[in-house]
């Protein structure tokens, strides 16, 4: 009997003449784009953004895709604006008429007369610690980090005119550990869907995928900002680590403030309770050799910062650093864990 095909050799006999668009424009997106190109089915064409592009509209965790497509002979569109509304970028896709739209790393939504010119389906990725409709919106691993909780469900979707609201090809569950950070959910996504879309693609192309309407209540995570970085010390020390770790790398990171002058926090740990009982949260308690990592007072114990950057300040053993407002970590309008206790996916 014939070996079963492999992903590469099925790729190369089934999927030669299938024309495939992926849109993305950050780093998680072109590791995920290239595994698709490489392994599953060859990529005919990447809409991307500029370097001068993705620096006016802020896109978090941006990477140039040109070179991939030169090395790959792979085509490239970019259009006139982010959101593709505009007419000429609107006829660029009907005058391509092409079969697979897929889409990670592209942070707006598709419009519906972009989407309808694919003769299959166009597929996304979007998920939460709670399983779709759960957490649909803004910045679901960034939340899930902020609000400290321990799995992410992501699920490859169908996508249509609205926010995360298309069918459910396939959902995989990942953990978020102690020591996660945005950066390395970013690395767990990729893998994640890499292993959905090695079935998803060839079964949207080939017309064998099952669909499943998400049901249920949704819900929706609000849109962050840089300012919703600001670190209030007196919060518990796993709030405020869970902060950090949340926007740092590729995000624009945690900030707090010493007399006016803005100190990023892009790297820290809870460092202990048993020390610094008098001290007021805020206060800086302890500096080390040789690379000035210093340890913070918070509400109930200490947080050690191992990497930060100021333009001209150093820290120094009782500095104050002011206790900043942050009013998205209390916001009423995103995704309240306690109410969705019992939609949590343990398997």
């Amino acid at each position: 009997a014939d070996p079963e095909p492999t992903l590469s050799n099925r790729r190369m006999t089934d999927y030669t003449d299938t024309d495939i668009v992926f849109a993305g424009c950050t780093e998680a997106g072109l590791d995920l784009c290239r595994h698709v190109h490489e392994e599953i089915a060859p990529i005919s064409e990447i809409v991307t953004l500029t370097p001068e592009q993705g620096e006016a509209y802020g896109v978090a965790g941006y990477h140039d895709w040109t070179s991939f497509a030169e090395t790959h002979d792979v085509d490239v569109f970019t259009p006139n604006e982010y959101a593709m509304t505009g007419e000429e970028d609107v006829g660029h896709f009907e005058e391509r008429d092409a079969d697979l739209l897929l889409v990670h790393g592209w942070q707006r939504l598709v419009p519906g007369p972009i989407l309808r010119t694919f003769e299959h389906d166009a597929l996304g990725l979007h998920g939460s610690a709670f399983g779709l409709p759960k957490g649909r919106g803004r910045s679901p691993m960034n939340w899930s980090l902020i609000e400290g909780l321990d799995r992410f469900l992501l699920s490859t979707i169908t996508l249509d005119e609205g926010a995360d609201s298309g069918e459910v090809v396939a959902t995989k569950k990942f953990d978020i550990t102690d020591h996660d950070t945005i950066r390395t959910l970013y690395y767990k996504l990729v893998v994640a869907a890499q292993e959905m879309f090695e079935d998803a693609v060839p079964a949207v192309l080939d017309g064998t995928v099952s669909y499943e309407t998400q049901t249920g209540e949704p819900t929706y995570y609000p849109k962050r900002t840089p300012e919703d970085g600001a670190i209030h010390w007196d919060d518990p020390t796993q709030q405020v680590y869970d902060l950090v770790r949340s926007v740092s790398e590729p995000y624009p990171g945690a900030f707090t403030e010493h007399v006016g002058e803005r100190v990023l926090v892009w790297e820290a740990q809870p460092f202990s309770s048993d020390f610094f009982f008098d001290a007021e949260p805020g206060t800086i308690v302890q500096v080390f050799t040789p690379d000035d990592d210093f340890v913070v007072k918070t509400a109930d114990g200490s947080l050690l910062v191992t990497d930060w950057e100021a333009d001209a300040w150093t820290p120094e053993i009782g500095m104050t650093f002011e206790s900043l407002p942050n009013d998205s970590i209390d916001s009423p309008n995103r995704v309240d864990r306690p109410d969705n206790e019992d939609a949590l996916t343990t398997d």
